[in-house]
């Protein structure tokens, strides 16, 4: 490999909607301004509208784009419904995070 050729790394930071991801974003990008770092965060369809509010307010804080990210199901139902219904009505939960793995991740 011609040292030129060298693979560009691509610096992603998920936005859950929470504290610590936001925290996360906040310190990244005011320790480390010059990193080229792409945010992202994943809609469940289920999400409330305190989360957007604080997608958009957390743009604003750092001057980047949060990119939505969306689930890629052939169905009716938003996504989140989707995969309750395909786990018999299980919720998520600490023990069973589903939701994490099939909609976040």
């Amino acid at each position: 490999m011609i040292a030129n050729d060298v693979a560009k790394v691509r610096h992603l930071l998920g936005i859950s909607g929470g504290k610590d991801s936001t925290a996360l974003a906040i310190y990244m990008k005011s320790l480390y301004p010059s990193i080229d770092l792409e945010f992202y965060t994943c809609d469940t369809g289920k999400e409330l509208d305190e989360t957007y509010l604080l997608i958009m307010r957390l743009e604003s804080k750092i001057g980047v784009k949060i990119n939505k990210l969306y689930p890629n199901i052939i169905s009716d139902n938003n996504p989140f419904d989707f995969y309750n219904s395909l786990y018999g009505g299980y919720l998520p939960s600490a023990n069973a995070r589903w939701c994490t793995k099939k909609l976040k991740i």
